[in-house]
């Protein structure tokens, strides 16, 4: 008698039903998906609520919580398909020029604001943002009555605000000075056990830069001291707890994790804090860097693009991806002649306590598999990378003057997006190490700056956000010219080429 053969029918699903699939799927997943089935991957180009789900993977994004009612998924996907587009080529769609009185003392950018302080004034103008429903035209400005703020840190989704200034006190120590306030009023934060905070640094020298980043119920000042000493204020500021840290650098991962960079006998480490608990803030993990870092100066790039989903703007199309954000670590060698620095990156999420005591030193052999390091000249890159999400822009020397005689700059942009095609493969002359491990694939472009976009001045510096890059321009007798170039700005506008002009109140 014959053997009888077991066969299996396959059944074709139809279009109707696998759509219906589909759309139960992340991004990421119909990412994948695409990749592994023809089929698929030409259903979800011919569907725009499915392409525009594929294109948030491709450019590492999460849809957002606005409504589909008045946002329908066309327009998200016109608009994500200009930032895919637009971004790494750094090609904005829109200028504004703002003049700020080249009096003021300070002049920078915090969540989604402008802001410039002077003697007795803090005046914020808000960002432009398509993406979050702010055109050029509907952004709003706020003017404030109140001491000089050396620092300002804005968080929108709380509406807060929080100013600080140093004062000297009689022993000569340094005194730091929080006006911890709602963000459209000024008035004591609801939240907030007082609107105001002063404590003692317990030092006498005389302070070169501040700087205040906020992550929910948590926040770090930064002082750094004349002479090189850098202290951290790590505080909650709803109850007014708070430590000082020693760390050359911190950053905060979210309201309950903390990185810091601390130098020891012979090696510099990183440790993860824990700090969910105020009244006992301890060490989880900590992680070896190179030893030739030992003798370096180590600083962390602020990631400015929302580390939760909690995070997000209610009326975001669409935000970067949390769990594709990336972490810069700088280190720059030090000595009269050192010129060299290395950027190192690795995902965020990387950073995660651990349930097993033998894992909590990570070794650098280990954990490098899952870095890459970048090699630059101290001498070229001027100020402080801004990374946002998964993209670092910085300000870089050209090597060539101008016709005035100051060095000329460019804007340059290392893209991490996760899935993106990257078009040519990271130089390893530069990048000195591409971590076995890492997913990770750096896209580098960069752009001169049209003379209509700088009027011919220098740019001393940059600030970037989701939707920004801004330039801080050199004074122009007394105009502090800065010059906001947004992306996403709805292409053809009548006034293209006209540029508007926001003078200060």
């Amino acid at each position: 008698m014959p053997h009888k053969i077991t066969t299996i029918k396959r059944y074709r699903i139809s279009n109707d039903v696998l759509i219906l699939i589909l759309e139960k799927l992340t991004p990421v997943a119909l990412y994948r998906t695409c990749q592994a089935f023809q089929r698929v991957w030409m259903l979800v180009m011919e569907f725009q609520h499915l392409r525009y789900k594929f294109e948030l993977a491709v450019v590492g994004m999460k849809d957002g919580p606005a409504s589909y009612s008045t946002r329908s998924p066309l327009i998200r996907l016109q608009l994500l398909t200009a930032y895919k587009k637009d971004w790494p080529r750094l090609a904005w769609t829109d200028e504004l020029k703002v003049r700020v009185p080249s009096t003021a003392t300070q002049v920078d950018v915090s969540g989604n604001f402008l802001y410039y302080a002077g003697n007795q004034t803090l005046d914020l103008d808000e960002l432009p943002s398509c993406r979050t429903g702010r055109p050029p035209s509907q952004t709003r400005h706020l003017k404030y009555i109140t001491t000089q703020a050396e620092c300002v840190a804005i968080d929108p989704l709380q509406s807060l605000i929080v100013a600080s200034n140093m004062i000297g006190a009689a022993n000569g120590q340094i005194v730091l000075r929080l006006k911890i306030r709602n963000l459209w009023t000024f008035d004591k934060h609801p939240r907030a056990s007082s609107g105001n905070y002063e404590c003692s640094t317990h030092i006498a020298q005389p302070i070169s830069n501040v700087s205040i980043v906020i992550s929910g119920t948590r926040m770090v000042v930064t002082l750094d001291f004349v002479g090189g000493l850098t202290r951290h204020l790590l505080m909650d500021w709803c109850t007014f707890q708070a430590m000082w840290l020693e760390e050359q650098d911190v950053v905060l991962l979210n309201s309950y994790y903390l990185l810091g960079v601390r130098k020891v006998p012979g090696k510099s480490v990183l440790y993860l804090y824990n700090i969910s608990d105020m009244r006992s803030v301890a060490i989880e993990r900590e992680y070896e860097l190179p030893p030739i870092w030992a003798k370096s100066t180590m600083r962390f790039g602020r990631n400015t693009a929302p580390n939760s989903d909690s995070a997000t703007p209610s009326n975001a199309l669409f935000y970067p991806d949390p769990s594709a954000r990336v972490l810069l670590l700088t280190s720059k060698q030090t000595g009269p002649n050192a010129n060299g620095m290395h950027w190192m990156f690795i995902n965020e999420a990387f950073f995660r306590p651990t349930s097993h005591p033998d894992r909590r030193i990570v070794p650098w052999v280990y954990w490098s598999q899952f870095c890459l390091i970048r090699e630059l000249q101290t001498s070229t890159v001027v100020g402080n990378p801004q990374v946002i999400g998964s993209r670092v822009v910085y300000l870089e020397k050209d090597g060539t003057r101008s016709s005035r005689g100051y060095e000329r700059t460019r804007l340059s942009t290392i893209d991490f997006a996760p899935y993106a095609e990257v078009a040519t493969p990271p130089a390893a002359k530069l990048w000195t190490l591409l971590g076995k491990q890492s997913a990770l694939r750096p896209a580098e472009s960069y752009r001169e700056f049209p003379t209509a976009t700088t009027n011919g001045l220098a740019v001393e510096g940059i600030r970037a956000t989701e939707d920004n890059i801004i330039l801080l321009l050199e004074n122009h007798g007394d105009i502090k010219p800065i010059n906001i170039l947004t992306f996403g700005v709805p292409a053809p506008r009548a006034a293209r080429h006209d540029i508007q002009y926001h003078h200060a109140l």
